[in-house]
């Protein structure tokens, strides 16, 4: 006979066993059964039915059927009167022999299956165990890779994105990228609002571009990384992704939320490159308070685990809405370690400018990428006088001079300050 308790287990319990945990966010009315709300959608994401039907059996509900690990009030009301509704936080273990190695299917698990036992919650926490992130492919290269890819030790990388981000003929980008890559710059790569139109094909893109990066190393030293962006349905964008890669690309990017986690998956596996994901079209992943999933896993875990070696990360301080904390923790679910994973370099973009510096690297350290768009190609000096614009205050901010002292020495990043100011 079943037993009231079968449905749930301690974290000891579960310890060392191959379970995904899953941490939820949610608010009911205080009269709700909150433990009645979870166990059915624990039963719902695993078994998939809330009725015994021919078939279940006792070892088949062992194995596959998920736990409730705990079930949290916030606040933590024991007695006494409840406020209208309350939220909670709610534990769950499932078994990753449902899901295997794959990240749609582990997030069709993870996100919600049918009416009759989803709940309006959202996913705020992943915990991998050690055998599903041996399983993964995560990054091939990561921060390591990267940074013997591009000869740079001991400070952010710089990149820029060619703008205007579509109309321009590859000759014309062409023009735009040797005058950026002039000034000394890691990266350059294709704006995420072009990739393979017929006006501009990717492969024409990289010859013409990889043969500017030569010219402009030969004066600079410096043999910038183009990375053009393939995305596409996937089998045309591994198609794409080869042929560049052959003409001569050392890097690729796709827009992961709307190729899909398992394209990214697919790209990073394809290619022996670099891979660059962006976070075009991932906001309705976490911009409701009470569905979705939380911004460090939409953009940091999960790009992560499908094999992203960078990675764009939304900030606070260029215009955009995402909160500090939720921005932080984004880059930390990228770089803090994962068995078996390599980490992700975190790339910030969106009003990046030579007096963003000191705060970015105070907020994520050394391993980030500092994607400047405007304050390079918008610089009073032109393009190349921008890059070094930038490259004088991460220059200064890891050799410990203060701002104030790098612009008396550096014009550029004089006209950079005085242009846009510097954050506090």
């Amino acid at each position: 006979m079943p037993s009231a308790l079968d449905l749930f287990a301690t974290p000891e319990q579960l310890r060392g066993g191959d379970h995904v945990v899953a941490t939820y966010a949610l608010d009911l009315p205080a009269d709700a059964d909150a433990l009645a709300r979870m166990t059915g959608f624990a039963v719902g994401q695993t078994i998939g039915t809330w009725l015994p039907v021919p078939g279940i059996t006792d070892e088949m509900r062992a194995r596959h059927e998920a736990r409730v690990l705990s079930v949290l009030s916030v606040p933590p009301i024991d007695v006494g009167d409840a406020p209208e509704r309350l939220g909670y936080l709610v534990r769950i273990a499932l078994p990753t022999i449902n899901v295997g190695d794959s990240i749609p299917m582990l997030l069709t698990t993870l996100l919600g299956n049918d009416s009759s036992t989803s709940v309006e919650a959202k996913l705020v926490d992943v915990e991998l165990p050690d055998s599903l992130s041996d399983a993964l492919a995560g990054p091939k290269l990561g921060v390591e890779g990267l940074r013997a890819l591009t000869g740079v030790q001991g400070r952010p990388l710089l990149l820029n994105m060619i703008k205007p981000c579509a109309g321009l003929t590859p000759e014309a980008a062409r023009d735009i990228f040797r005058e950026t890559a002039l000034g000394g710059i890691d990266l350059i790569k294709d704006d995420e609002l072009i990739a393979n139109p017929p006006y501009s094909p990717v492969v024409e893109r990289v010859r013409l571009f990889t043969a500017a990066a030569k010219e402009a190393a030969g004066e600079t030293g410096i043999e910038t990384v183009y990375v053009p962006n393939v995305t596409d349905r996937p089998d045309r964008m591994l198609d794409t992704a080869r042929r560049a890669v052959d003409a001569g690309a050392r890097a690729v990017m796709v827009t992961y939320a709307t190729a899909g986690y398992g394209s990214l998956e697919a790209l990073a596996d394809a290619v022996d490159v670099p891979v660059l994901g962006h976070f075009a079209g991932a906001a309705p992943f976490f911009e409701g308070p009470a569905t979705g999933m939380s911004a460090p896993i939409a953009m940091g875990l999960l790009p992560r685990m499908a094999g992203a070696d960078m990675a764009l990360v939304q900030t606070p301080y260029g215009g955009g809405s995402i909160r500090r904390l939720s921005y932080v923790r984004t880059a930390h679910q990228m770089l803090l370690p994962r068995p078996g994973l390599r980490p992700t370099m975190p790339i910030i973009g969106g009003g990046v400018h030579p007096g963003t510096v000191d705060r970015y690297v105070t907020d994520l350290g050394v391993d980030t990428i500092l994607g400047a768009g405007g304050a390079i190609q918008g610089h009073p000096g032109g393009a190349a006088a921008g890059v070094r614009a930038m490259r004088q205050a991460i220059d200064a901010r890891v050799a410990g001079v203060p701002l104030a002292d790098a612009v008396a020495e550096h014009e550029e990043l004089r006209q950079a300050i005085d242009a846009w100011g510097a954050l506090d």
